[in-house]
């Protein structure tokens, strides 16, 4: 492994340094400092190549979660249910987002 870091290289491994010692998300650092993210990015990649920067954590939390969304047609032919008090009205399709509104707003008149 290479450890003959680049000037890009080198001034992106001093801002990763200097926002961790000031507690600053790399993102906020850049910002307040008028530094392009991207290039801290991309000097942080290399560096992790070179292996003078550890790989990002792998267990760490992330907003975001794997899904898998596969469209269904139950069998019961109802794609809504919907409960208002002791009344169940069943849709074969989706209703007006504007009728769902009145219903849930108690008003008297919901024809669609």
């Amino acid at each position: 492994m290479s450890t003959v870091l680049t000037d890009k290289q080198r001034q992106a491994l001093e801002h990763v340094e200097r926002a961790r010692s000031s507690g600053m998300r790399l993102s906020d650092y850049a910002r307040a400092r008028g530094v392009g993210i991207r290039a801290i990015y991309d000097g942080m990649a290399a560096l992790r190549k070179k292996g003078v920067l550890a790989p990002p954590a792998s267990g760490d939390a992330s907003a975001f979660v794997a899904v898998r969304v596969e469209p269904t047609i139950p069998s019961s032919g109802v794609m809504c249910r919907l409960r208002i008090g002791a009344v169940t009205i069943e849709c074969a399709q989706w209703p007006p987002v504007a009728w769902v509104a009145t219903l849930a707003l108690g008003h008297a008149d919901a024809a669609p």
